[in-house]
């Protein structure tokens, strides 16, 4: 998500949508066979300017299509509900883009057309029945988002709190329920939610806390006994004929995608290099997405009449327009490349020259696109922070509007409304590219108490982040802080780190293990009781007893291969060899803007172990534990207890590759240097020096206000925001 507080005029985005830029990594592209009209636009130049407007506009429904692909093989099929809701996202699984570990995500692609999809039992239908938990107490936010990654719609603790399992009709843009507010089928009523597009993205975010053990209500286990497993996705059909009562999925068989499937998957991941297939695949959504026509679903609704959980479209006043209406106007611009409401179009009539200024602007407009990503509202009024806390999560139909979308999908694909949720970025210390945050480096930043740094009036400067609190002063949402690890080549990066793995500071090793194998170098565990599955990767360490068999403890080693299991239930045991390091795979080095970038580990369950650690033969007692990386801190901690305070009553957090000295371990969050990747993959790998970025979420933040700190702006305008983000510091 692309924070930046900072709004462009009209005319400055469209200046930066044509901002001269170094080439991207790319060849020139051959004249392929000619499959449309002939286009009145044969001059290079125009062509390559045109077309990096056409990428800004473009990206968000190519976006879609791609990752729509790319779930349905390794996540669910479509109009199915995939993620686990035991273990939160990490650095060795797939989690959703540039994942949050204080949530546990559960997500679905979406087909409302009503044609059939092959891979699943849940297409050809244009309803689908989203069934919820209760949300007054346990914190989730559903957000479904259309083809253009507008947000469309947003359920839960915010907008529709409940004691009570609530169905929501989820209609498609020709649903004949689409009009309707709530509908009573068969003796049935739903609140029904309805969609503007065929395509759309259900992004389901419930708060847990992933460092703290298995017993307690927040962690990870509990809150997906107690949430996760309430939520259910069926077709109106399925829920009818269930006696309309849903189906829940089963929490013991999720999907897991086979060799083939994840094969597939590889050519959806990123995006094309190649202008051509860029503009096919965006056309290729535009195609299956009609745009939706003034009337379509609630189109011309007053405003005062709109349901809760429908979500506004940009700069609404008086009538509810449907978020991708309004956008007829700037396709029509893009003809002459052969882009149209039916498809892409190679022009017959253009050659090589043409061709290649297609591709020119294409990463041209790429280009323009990640350079805005950093810079996009830093000043020192927001202490070198990027964010937007206004015009996203629905977007404007205009040059500005389809500029935020656009940096949106690049920085992590969607967004939530800002009522729902802001995120701010870090990426350097005082808003240039000098001062770019490094792994190898240590930072930290301090969360003061109220007023903030001595402040009397707005803007309040470094207090703890604005929430809607409970009446125990405990935010109904959460705020939390991550560092992730970029890779501009990846769309699926930023990615969590390994080196999270390596703060045991939330992590207990007090299990007894139940056998070991010198002979094969194997130890044989219980079933875990945090919920997940072991599997190869997995990081875990050893206390008591640790050095007889040849272990050093309160050192992280990881599961070197997938479990033996033997037995069933609570009774099952795994057997496993333990390695000291894990290697994942690493994105390929790449030249773009001039630099080589990539060479960084792609977060996921593949890779390779290191050698197998060699277990000594002993007798007596071994312990062990999972190891919860700290990938993130935040409210969750301080509501739990476990974040260090400081005696003047304010938090640091710290970043950076090994503890700082004086700062206390719960208070600090790993980072990958490249002395450390290079210990584990070797000093001749392909690797560059880790850039990373801080990333600071508030999830239901407080409204905003004149006189009261918040991130969101004031109603009467004096101000961007009335509170500001701590500012990052460079310790060493």
């Amino acid at each position: 998500m692309r924070p930046g507080i900072a709004i462009l005029t009209a005319a400055a985005a469209a200046a930066l949508l044509v901002a001269p830029a170094a080439g991207l990594a790319g060849a020139a592209v051959t004249t392929p066979t000619p499959k449309g009209p002939a286009s009145a636009l044969t001059d290079p130049a125009a062509i390559q300017s045109l077309a990096a407007d056409a990428y800004t506009w473009a990206i968000a429904p190519e976006f879609v299509y791609r990752f729509l692909k790319y779930n349905a093989l390794k996540t669910a099929p479509v109009n199915m509900l995939g993620g686990k809701g035991t273990s939160a996202a990490a650095w060795n699984n797939l989690a959703t883009n540039a994942g949050d570990a204080s949530v546990l995500y559960l997500n679905s692609m979406i087909d409302l057309s009503g044609r059939p999809v092959s891979g699943t039992p849940n297409g050809g239908t244009k309803e689908m029945v989203l069934t919820v938990p209760p949300s007054a107490t346990n914190y989730y936010v559903v957000n479904l988002l259309d083809d253009f990654i507008n947000s469309t719609g947003t359920i839960g603790t915010r907008t529709t709190p409940s004691k009570k399992s609530t169905s929501y009709l989820v209609a498609g843009p020709t649903s004949k329920y689409a009009h309707m507010r709530v509908a009573t089928i068969d003796g049935f009523t739903y609140r029904v939610l309805a969609t503007d597009t065929n395509y759309n993205w259900m992004l389901i975010r419930i708060r847990a806390d992933s460092l703290v053990p298995a017993s307690d209500p927040a962690s990870v286990n509990s809150i997906n006994t107690s949430t996760v497993q309430k939520f259910a996705f069926n077709t109106l059909r399925q829920f009818q004929q269930n006696g309309n009562t849903p189906i829940y999925p089963s929490s013991t068989t999720p999907y897991v995608p086979n060799a083939q499937q994840l094969n597939r998957a590889e050519k959806w991941k990123n995006a094309p290099t190649q202008a051509l297939a860029f503009f096919a695949q965006a056309g290729r959504s535009l195609a299956l997405n009609p745009l939706p026509s003034r009337t379509t679903g609630l189109g011309n609704t007053p405003m005062s009449a709109l349901p809760a959980w429908v979500v506004p479209q940009a700069n609404a006043r008086n009538l509810f327009q449907n978020p991708a209406y309004g956008q007829a106007h700037a396709l029509r611009l893009f003809r002459p490349l052969g882009l149209t409401a039916r498809g892409y179009f190679v022009p017959r009539n253009w050659g090589t020259d043409q061709l290649n200024a297609l591709q020119a602007g294409y990463q041209q407009g790429q280009a323009s696109v990640a350079s805005l990503q950093s810079v996009l509202g830093v000043t020192p009024a927001t202490n070198y922070w990027t964010y937007l806390n206004t015009n996203i999560g629905t977007y404007p139909n205009s040059v500005v509007g389809y500029l935020m979308r656009a940096l949106v999908v690049a920085a992590g694909g969607s967004a939530n409304v800002p009522l729902d949720a802001i995120y701010a970025q870090g990426n350097n210390t005082d808003g240039t590219s000098t001062t770019q945050l490094m792994g190898g480096n240590t930072y930290k930043m301090t969360f003061v108490p109220p007023p903030g740094l001595s402040a009397t009036t707005p803007p309040f400067n470094s207090t703890i982040p604005p929430t809607v609190n409970n009446s125990s002063g405990d935010p109904k949402g959460f705020w939390s802080m991550h560092m992730y690890q970029t890779d501009p080549s990846q769309s699926a990066a930023p990615f969590i780190t390994q080196a999270s793995a390596q703060n045991l500071a939330y992590s207990q090793a007090n299990v007894p293990v139940a056998a070991v194998s010198a002979a094969n170098d194997t130890i044989v565990v219980h079933a875990p009781s945090w919920g997940g599955t072991l599997i190869a990767s997995q990081p875990v360490f050893f206390g008591t007893g640790a050095q007889a068999y040849g272990l050093q403890p309160d050192t992280t080693y990881y599961v070197a291969s997938t479990p033996t299991v033997t037995g069933k239930g609570k009774k099952a045991t795994y057997t496993f060899p333990v390695t000291t390091t894990w290697k994942q795979e690493l994105s390929p080095i790449v030249q773009m803007d001039g630099q080589a970038v990539g060479g960084v580990p792609e977060q996921g369950p593949s890779g390779t172990p290191g050698p197998i650690v060699d277990i000594a033969a002993a007798s007596g007692t071994l312990n062990w534990g999972p190891v919860q990386p700290v990938s993130q801190l935040g409210s969750q901690q301080i509501t739990s207890g476990k974040l260090a305070q400081n005696s003047d009553g304010s938090y640091t957090i710290w970043f950076g590759p090994s503890l700082p000295a004086g700062a206390p371990a719960t208070n600090w969050i790993p980072t990958p240097s490249l002395a450390s990747l290079q210990q584990i993959y070797g000093a001749g790998a392909a690797l560059t020096a880790p850039q990373v970025r801080a990333m600071l979420r508030i999830y239901y933040p407080t409204p905003g206000s004149n006189t009261a700190a918040s991130i969101l702006q004031p109603p009467d305008g004096s101000m961007t925001a009335t509170w500001m983000i701590p500012q990052l510091q460079q310790v060493n």
